[in-house]
């Protein structure tokens, strides 16, 4: 196999984080780790055992309507998260691509206010595991995955901040990098999230399509600076007591992402702000990523 070095496009997706006010999905959060992934989001590694610790920000002072206006008083929101993620490709190959599997496990510490009102809350989220494949050829990589997400964190429904959802999530994922080693990467990941009902709310989240891309150059040996961002975009409404509700979310952010590859290690950090934003927060997102071989 070709690679030397560790490949970081393991994130096919982890929990992230959980808005306030209901409305697209419920309580306006979603499952998806909004623009986690970034260079080499396609590239499987070797087989052995990964580790990846991945700290996330997210800042947000508007909730906003369909029409980008704001519509919550008072509207604030500050989550600082760890998730902690192990990876292992087997030397196993099926249909000619890599067989893995990875576990990742968030820790969240999540702080809202809206109407006046404050709410917080520590602790473990969801957890998630999936099954993947993945495939190279050259400088091009691709994988794919079927990803679960299950109701392990806290849930109280007459609670102001949750941690946990209290229901399940199933979403495939595909995800594509052209390489070259001493050049450019263009990478992306495509999702597609189902999500069962929660049963204690009698709430369906509605299904959502939520992709991450990046464009990045190798400016210096083991250096890559790149544009990296992400897009979300609700396709079906929510329903409450089996009654379609109608609100329909959608995001996209843009901004700066820079890679440093090690011999078997790499960091990776970007900084996204938030556009075209339909009920849900719009905020501003950074994200550290190190990745270790074993």
């Amino acid at each position: 196999m070709m690679f030397s070095k560790i490949r970081t496009g393991l994130v096919f997706g982890f929990i992230m984080v959980h808005h306030a006010a209901v409305l697209a999905t419920e309580n306006g959060s979603d499952s998806y780790p909004s623009g986690a992934e970034g260079v080499l989001a396609g590239a499987l590694p070797p087989p052995g055992f990964y580790g990846q610790t991945f700290y996330v920000n997210y800042h947000a002072s508007r909730f906003v309507d369909k029409h980008g206006k704001s519509m919550i008083p008072g509207f604030g929101l500050n989550l600082n998260g760890v998730v902690e993620r192990l990876i292992y490709m087997t030397d196993y190959t099926l249909i000619g691509g890599q067989l893995g599997f990875y576990v990742a496990q968030p820790v969240f510490d999540l702080r809202i206010s809206q109407g006046g009102q404050r709410g917080d809350r520590k602790g473990i989220s969801d957890t998630l595991a999936a099954v993947m494949l993945g495939w190279h050829s050259g400088n091009h990589h691709w994988a794919a995955a079927i990803e679960g997400v299950f109701p392990t964190g806290e849930y109280d429904r007459d609670r102001m901040v949750n941690l946990g959802k209290y229901y399940y999530t199933a979403r495939p994922i595909f995800v594509y990098s052209y390489h070259q080693p001493d050049g450019w990467d263009l990478s992306t990941k495509l999702s597609y999230s189902f999500n069962t009902e929660n049963h204690d709310t009698d709430y369906l989240s509605g299904q959502y399509f939520a992709g991450d891309f990046s464009l990045g150059y190798s400016f210096a040996p083991g250096w890559i600076l790149a544009l990296q961002g992400y897009a979300f975009k609700q396709l079906t409404s929510d329903k409450l007591n089996g009654d379609k509700i109608g609100f329909r979310g959608q995001s996209i952010a843009l901004g700066p992402g820079i890679q440093y590859q090690g011999k078997r290690w790499s960091l990776e950090g970007r900084y996204t702000s938030e556009t075209a934003v339909e009920n849900r927060s719009q905020g501003n997102y950074t994200w550290v990523k190190l990745t270790l071989a074993f």
